[in-house]
């Protein structure tokens, strides 16, 4: 076994990783929530022009951001996962396929950076029992999940 593992087992690096992938998908999710509150008019237009919802209101998307800061800070927590973390996959996926005109008429290479941040909100679903770095929920090792 090289020294390294040693230092830096296996249960660690798993847990280190996915602490990661669950800080930098709450950081995107963050800066979304925050548009809706201090820009509510952009996420009006987002909504109806991604999502084709009309007649979404600036204090309805302000109560949205609202409701959708206490489910990421629950989510930065490790709270609820089955929910939270379900949450932010549900929520990040319809975003993400919801830009499909991004991806193939209209195409803007910034809306591809969505996809591997997808793939980061599904690992973190699937292996929600695994990550408890810095979480308040209770921990499991890897034999146990």
């Amino acid at each position: 076994m090289p020294a390294n593992e040693n230092f830096f087992p296996l249960q660690n690096r798993i847990e280190w990783s996915l602490f990661l992938l669950r800080l930098g998908v709450f950081i995107v999710m963050f800066a979304w929530t925050l548009d809706k509150l201090l820009n509510p008019g952009h996420g009006v237009r987002v909504f109806e022009h991604y999502l084709f919802i009309e007649g979404v209101g600036r204090t309805v998307m302000m109560t949205l951001g609202a409701i959708e800061l206490v489910i990421i800070v629950a989510f930065l927590l490790g709270l609820w996962k089955r929910y939270t973390y379900g949450f932010i996959l549900v929520v990040h996926a319809i975003s993400t396929f919801s830009s499909w005109k991004q991806y193939t008429v209209d195409i803007s290479l910034l809306f591809f950076a969505a996809w591997p941040m997808l793939a980061a909100c599904i690992t973190l679903y699937l292996l929600r029992d695994l990550d408890v770095k810095f979480t308040l929920s209770a921990p499991r090792s890897l034999h146990e999940a």
